[in-house]
């Protein structure tokens, strides 16, 4: 399954793990999920995890739903929240909420009330403004800590929806943010860099071969988080886990992966 990989020691972005190719990093990721989520309820009741958008952590919140994987998961204590949506309504098709709804919610036995999806129908600002409350009464005492963060990264190097030179990477106190993306030239809302960093796992999952030279931008190039705000993420104390596929991983200098 696992092609190889780079220790966290080894390299201050993360542990890499490169994939054969899109199947094998849907089943580590599946299977990752399922470990965290029976660690998380033994040891707190819960398993708190944000979810992506995106097409590459579609096929991860499918096969999910596979009767022989959701078996596995005690989804009365899973609870599911979004690191980012778009500012439409809930039933848009370019919703991170529907498409998770459509491939895993409406197959699992998640109960209704562990689902905080965002209320982007409403005003940007209000619809932030709220979801941060519906944070802050779940997570108390401090920054969330959320068990797992699924992110992906863009061809341009943003993730969740924080995108190069956007107000939102200023951010140092709120949780969850309205942010304007200058280049998508739309309002995004989205879970802010420290919020993400508070995090026990993040998982950033990566495929194809549009990404790749981003990805070696990101891991041999100069420190650029302003350019590339995926260097914004690194967790204050958890671990970030890289979920690449051969093609996403194809510039890497040879000695960058062991």
């Amino acid at each position: 399954m696992e092609q190889n990989s780079l220790g966290e020691s080894d390299n201050p972005m993360g542990d890499i793990k490169v994939f054969q190719d899109v199947e094998t990093l849907t089943t580590y990721a599946v299977r990752e999920f399922i470990n965290l989520s029976q660690r998380a309820i033994d040891a707190r009741g819960y398993f708190s995890v944000a979810l992506s958008g995106g097409s590459t952590p579609r096929p991860v919140y499918q096969t999910l739903a596979d009767p022989k994987n959701q078996n596995e998961i005690a989804w009365s204590n899973v609870h599911l929240f979004w690191g980012d949506e778009r500012h439409v309504p809930p039933d848009h098709t370019d919703s991170n909420y529907r498409m998770v709804k459509q491939v895993l919610i409406d197959k699992v036995p998640v109960p209704p009330d562990n689902v905080y999806r965002v209320a982007a129908e409403m005003d940007v600002r209000m619809a932030a403004f709220h979801y941060e409350e519906r944070l802050r009464c779940f997570f108390t005492g401090g920054w969330p800590r959320f068990d797992l963060i699924f992110l992906g990264m863009g061809t341009d190097g943003h993730t969740a929806s924080l995108f190069p030179h956007s107000a939102g990477l200023n951010e140092e106190y709120r949780w969850f943010i309205a942010n304007f993306a200058p280049q998508e030239e739309e309002w995004r809302l989205t879970l802010t860099k420290n919020a993400i960093n508070h995090a026990r796992q993040i998982c950033v999952l990566v495929q194809g071969e549009d990404k790749a030279e981003m990805v070696s931008e990101v891991f041999t190039g100069e420190k650029e988080p302003y350019e590339k705000p995926i260097q914004f993420i690194s967790p204050s104390d958890g671990q970030i886990t890289w979920l690449m596929d051969q093609a996403a991983a194809s510039r890497l200098p040879e000695g960058q992966i062991s």
